[in-house]
């Protein structure tokens, strides 16, 4: 029983590990190359987050291009010329990002690949921030920022792990995203009391000249304790 509940479990991590494999995510700037790998002999899903792919050029004969309208995917299969061959795609999206993606055939299953914007569209940011009184502006992006959901038009970036900063002998904060908008942009801090002993932390201790709001997930931290600091910031001159 012992041996068979392994040899379950170590089927089941294969299976898991196969599908997280399955998806490529690439995140992208505007006018950015993305270097993506698809399949020699069958469809790649390809789509854009939050957004719908438009346009698709490429070299004529290089691939079969078939496109779901609806909800803006493309699936993409290259000729039998260009089996082992890279080929350029350009996409253009219903918000106005543009990519090179240069598609790399492999043997291997058809995947799906997920574009990450890394640049805002401006004119739905606009629009977003202009939307509502300026106070409420603020306060809907910290809150979108509480609930890791985005803005219209906001390019949401996950920085992983980064490097924490010291404040001082007890504090430190490490960011982990950043909201970019068009006027506005957010941030989202882990601050952590390094100390032995308690301490208090104001919102008052992280304003900086182009600073226009900050929450603080908890003011009071014990020894090793963490909070989430969220801070928005101007990005006017």
């Amino acid at each position: 029983m012992h041996k068979l509940f392994i040899f379950l479990l170590s089927c089941i991590l294969m299976l898991n590990s196969s599908l997280v494999e399955a998806l490529q995510i690439k995140s992208v700037k505007d006018n950015q190359t993305a270097l993506i790998k698809i399949s020699s002999k069958e469809q790649s899903r390809i789509f854009v987050q939050n957004d719908r792919i438009l346009v698709v050029r490429g070299l004529d004969g290089a691939y079969e291009l078939k496109k779901d309208d609806n909800i803006g995917d493309i699936y993409v299969q290259p000729s039998s010329y260009y089996q082992h061959k890279a080929f350029n795609l350009f996409i253009t999206t219903e918000q106005g990002h543009s990519y090179n993606l240069l598609a790399t055939p492999l043997e291997i299953p058809g995947e799906t690949i997920e574009i990450k914007p890394l640049s805002p569209s401006l004119t739905l940011a606009e629009h977003w921030e202009k939307n509502s009184p300026y106070a409420d502006t603020l306060v809907n992006l910290i809150n979108s920022m509480v609930n890791n959901t985005n803005p219209d038009g906001y390019a949401v970036i996950n920085l992983g792990k980064t490097k924490p900063k010291k404040l001082t002998n007890c504090l430190s904060m490490r960011l982990l995203t950043i909201y970019r908008g068009d006027h506005l942009h957010g941030e989202i801090w882990i601050i952590k009391n390094e100390a032995k002993n308690s301490t208090y932390v104001n919102p008052r201790d992280f304003y900086q000249d182009n600073s226009l709001a900050i929450a603080l997930q908890n003011e009071a931290l014990n020894a090793g304790d963490e909070t989430v600091l969220y801070r928005v910031i101007s990005d006017e001159q």
